[in-house]
């Protein structure tokens, strides 16, 4: 994580959406005060966080405070007073608590000042106490001594950014810089800021505070300064020379500071320093020469106003560095602790010194600049256009440009941006938001029905429709719930509304102009579809008959909806490096599948004490690289379960160097990647958490079986039961849905449980009433028993809705199921069979008997739907990941390959061997020739590379 602002919170202050709009109406109607350039800035800087913890002009308490002791009233250290200054004509004119218009030199509005106060102030006090001197000649005093006679205090909002011309693309806020810091990784970080010429010496201050640090910021000021100063775009140029030509790439990133120069010597110093710890810098450079800056009269030294702050009050640490020089003997640029030669050798490097030679139009020795810099400065004042800035040279990475916009706004706070869209339309909805803050409203883009370009894994297209993911912890549905998912599918999803493997509910077909009646009817009903997708908390998922399995150790559905309050809508986790799964059960079968989360908390009786705690997996998933999770030295309390998730999900979210590689960003990579063993973990978790976890106790997995809980089954409580319902594909019509509702009502208590196996069950049954049930849910085209493939299959969304898909999967598996049932209509065993669209595995294939990934294979000169086997996968008491065998054929050819696999299983299988045991006895080339009946060759399986999964479920 990055340092702290400057007060404990970055302020942000700017104004979006409806409220941007609504004061932009507004603003005609307010009396307006136009700002100079000093002031434009600081407006900007306040509301983006940079002067945090400021929230808009200063009142008189805090200004008085800010220019006798440097600090605000309530006692935190701030050494610069930032105000408004009107004349009295114009204060007289305004009244406390009343909207002030602020606008531009050209009457253009930049924001609103809530007015609290209206203050005289002696402009020569503050001259003398903040510059030293009285002296107009000074800037800072000039400035003082000429600006209005009262101060207006207020909070500030921000409407329009002053312009930066030529600067945008280095134009980065506090929020931007830190989550670039936080996505490379880089805990120190020293920041660099200076108007002056670039000179060596600068170079040589700025590599030596670099180098034990992990990067630096070097923030050249662009805002007013004096006339005589070096033009702005000048010095940013050879800054991006230096960068480009003499700097670690990745250990640099060069930004633009809007600020304007208050040539305010030591108090400056500090200040500045202060501003680059809102921007996220641990370090910052304090040169002999900045530190000097029109200070003659300055009553305190750089050093003595630094000494002045207990280090934790500034949270900032100062790297002096002593006078800089250029030793003719030393060959080099060095300074006095380092140089033993005497004051004839060596040649002073300063700014002035520069800004002299250039001034007579002398050459510059390469000992002052390096020749790129010197051709630069000497076009420069031989008048010759100086070439613009250009763009930062090395592309944002994905994984930059991700944290760079999760750091910049957390979108559960933005709810009137997606109104705003609703009444604007698709086309007003922009890039960001459509490709990354709408999942965290458990909105996605829906993809064409044609899915990944070519079939090599690309993106396909998106159409102005979006999936909506509504997530239904541990499963638990009311049938009044349900009926209006019911209305919205039929209302706005086209009637469509599919079944997760995470007991989420999704509609399609949504139409952003719908999309808020649609939230607003699920927070009406206890529903919402915040953080089912996105870089956050997914749905946490439980055993969906927990309560009612008699077999159950223990209820943990309490310990789902506690978790689910604690992360789900926290600011301090909306923003982790990747997506993150938790699943807690108390049941036997696991039938939340524990070993594929990134949290797997499972019910275990301890075998001494007889208490029921929790066994602990970590860093489970599949997508392109599957891993089961890892199971902890630890026996975890009820009491301790919240403490430990919390302290698992701190740990992910500060490891930065997941940030680093969107692929390679899931908790599990901690293991894959980064060498990380259980043991590891555990002392990390147990130093967040403060305790010792009790050692883990003998665990006895389940058996691998469906653990989807279909048929009629007693329940604990006596003469009840609960009917589970085969939902194949998951996918239910609005008249299906409201049939169960009503059967729940009728025959139940009114619930419905959604389950890992995308399918349905009603508990609470009387055990005599079930039959009627069943016989009640067979008009709406349901059934209570299913054959194998129906029980045992599940497909991914696929081309139909999703962009990244290769081929279609829910139609073709109801068909592959269909045609399956009539080849081998007596098949009895458990088989799984997983239909997954593209190499990321939200079809979950890897723990299939038989999963099928989508490719495309080339049929008499046509791209078709193919799919690759891979075979054997399972958890439970012998989990593995299912084998790539290298077959791949036609979706066409699926069926009647699979039936010729399933009967030479049938033929071959040893007394009670089920078929992930008869696969792991046979190998690849035996698998492929029992799928094409004769000897094949093997394919490649053609993962495709460099593409990450974008917000899918594997």
């Amino acid at each position: 994580m990055t340092i702290p602002p400057h007060g404990g919170k970055l302020i942000d202050r700017v104004l979006h959406g409806e409220a941007r709009e609504e004061a932009i109406g507004r603003a005609p109607s307010l009396r307006r005060i136009a700002l100079n350039a000093r002031t434009m800035s600081d407006l900007e800087l306040i509301a983006v966080g940079a002067y945090s913890p400021l929230q808009g002009f200063l009142g008189e308490a805090d200004y008085r405070s800010v220019i006798h002791d440097m600090r605000l009233a309530g006692g935190l250290a701030w050494p610069l007073p930032i105000t408004l200054a009107v004349r009295r004509s114009a204060a007289d004119a305004l009244r406390e608590g009343e909207d002030v218009a602020l606008v531009s030199p050209w009457e253009e509005l930049l924001g609103i000042l809530h007015l609290e106060e209206r203050f005289p102030y002696d402009g020569r006090e503050e001259a003398r106490l903040v510059y030293g001197t009285e002296d107009p000649r000074h800037p800072g005093a000039e400035y003082q001594l000429t600006r209005g006679e009262v101060l207006l205090g207020g909070t500030v909002d921000l409407v329009s950014r002053p312009p930066l011309k030529g600067f945008e693309p280095y134009r980065l806020d506090p929020a931007d810089t830190r989550a670039q810091f936080q996505a490379l990784g880089w805990r120190t970080v020293v920041g660099f800021q200076s108007q002056q010429p670039i000179h060596r010496a600068h170079e040589y201050i700025q590599k030596c505070a670099l180098e034990p640090l992990d990067g630096l910021l070097i923030h050249p000021l662009v805002g007013k300064t004096k006339l005589d100063e070096l033009a702005s775009e000048v010095r940013v140029r050879c800054y991006q020379v230096l960068v480009e030509q003499y700097y670690p790439k990745d250990r640099v990133i060069l930004a633009v500071f809007p600020g304007a120069m208050r040539y305010a010597g030591p108090r400056e110093t500090l200040f500045q320093a202060l501003v680059r710890k809102n921007y996220g810098c641990t370090h910052f450079i304090v040169g002999r020469e900045y530190a000097a800056i029109e200070t003659a009269s300055a009553p305190l030294t750089v050093d003595e106003i630094f000494r002045r702050f207990a280090p934790e009050a500034l949270g900032v640490i100062p790297l002096f560095f002593d006078e800089t020089f250029y030793c003719r003997r030393c060959e080099a640029v060095t300074s006095p602790k380092t140089c033993p030669h005497a004051p004839s050798a060596r040649m002073a490097l300063s700014g002035a010194l520069i800004r002299e030679l250039l001034g007579r139009g002398e050459m510059l020795p390469s000992e002052f600049a390096r020749p790129e810099v010197a051709e630069i400065l000497r076009n420069w004042v031989r008048g010759t256009e100086v070439e613009k800035p250009a763009p930062p040279p090395v592309k944002e990475t994905k994984a930059q440009r991700a944290e760079r916009l999760k750091g910049r706004l957390n979108p559960w706070e933005a709810y009137d941006e997606i109104v705003r869209f609703a009444r604007e339309g698709f086309q007003a909805i922009p890039a960001e938001w459509l490709n990354t803050y709408f999942r965290w409203w458990g909105v996605y883009t829906q993809g064409d029905g044609i899915g990944a370009v070519g079939g090599k894994g690309g993106e396909g297209k998106a159409v102005p429709h979006f999936m909506v993911r509504i997530r239904i912890p541990n499963g638990f549905l009311a049938s009044h719930q349900l009926r209006t998912i019911a209305d919205l599918a039929e209302k706005h999803a086209r009637g469509i509304a599919d079944i997760t493997v995470r007991q989420n509910i999704q509609l399609h077909w949504v139409r952003i102009e719908d999309l808020p009646e649609i939230l607003q009817s699920l927070w009406r009903c206890g529903l919402n579809s915040m953080g089912s997708c996105g870089d956050v908390t997914r749905n946490i998922t439980g055993c969906p008959l927990a309560g009612v399995d008699g077999d159950e150790l223990v209820d943990a559905s309490p310990l789902v909806q506690a978790a689910t309050r604690m992360l789900n809508g926290n600011a301090d986790f909306y923003n982790l490096p990747r997506k993150y799964k938790i699943s807690i059960t108390g049941c036997q079968a696991w039938c939340s599948y524990p070993e594929i989360n990134d949290i797997g908390m499972t019910a275990i009786r301890h075998p001494e004490t007889g208490e029921v705690g929790f066994s602990v997996r970590v860093g489970g998933g599949l997508s392109t690289e599957p891993h089961l999770a890892v199971r902890l030295d630890a026996f975890v309390h009820w009491n301790q379960v919240l403490p430990v998730v919390r302290g698992i999900s701190e740990l992910f979210r500060d490891s930065a160097v997941l940030r680093e590689n969107r692929e390679k960003a899931r908790l599990k990579f901690l293991f894959l990647a980064h060498g990380w063993t259980a043991q590891r973990f555990q002392e990390e978790l147990e130093r967040r958490i403060g305790f010792h976890l009790d050692p883990a106790v003998h665990e006895d997995p389940p058996d691998d079986v469906y653990r989807d809980h279909v048929g009629i089954h007693d329940q604990k409580q006596a003469g009840y039961c609960h009917v589970g319902l085969p939902v194949l594909r998951g996918r239910l019509t609005p008249a299906q849905m409201r049939a169960l509702a009503d059967v729940a009502d009728r025959y139940g208590s009114g619930e419905l449980r959604t389950t890992s196996m995308q399918n349905i069950l009603i508990p609470n049954v009387r055990r005599e009433r079930a039959q009627a049930l069943a016989r009640g849910i067979e008009v709406a085209g349901l059934r209570l028993e299913g054959s194998p493939f129906w029980r045992g299959t599940i497909a991914c969304t696929g081309t139909e809705f999703c962009k990244l898909a290769l081929t279609e999967t829910k139609n073709f598996a109801r068909w592959l199921v269909e045609d399956l049932e009539t080849r081998l209509p007596g098949f009895d065993q458990h088989v799984k069979i997983h239909v997954t669209g593209c190499p990321n595995s939200c079809g979950q294939h890897w723990i299939a008997d038989i999963g099928i990934e989508g490719k495309k294979v080339k049929v008499e000169g046509q791209m078709v739907d193919a799919y690759y086997f891979c075979v054997g996968g399972g958890v439970g008491k012998h989990q593995a990941k299912a084998r790539p065998i290298g077959y791949r054929i036609a979706a066409a050819e699926v069926p009647g390959a699979i039936e010729r696999l399933l009967r030479v299983y049938l033929g071959d299988r040893r007394d009670g061997e089920n078929f992930r045991q008869f696969s792991a006895r046979h190998t690849d080339e035996a698998l492929r020739a029992f799928l094409a009946w004769e000897p094949v060759a093997p394919v490649a399986r053609d993962a495709s590379p460099g593409r990450p999964p974008r917000d899918v479920d594997g």
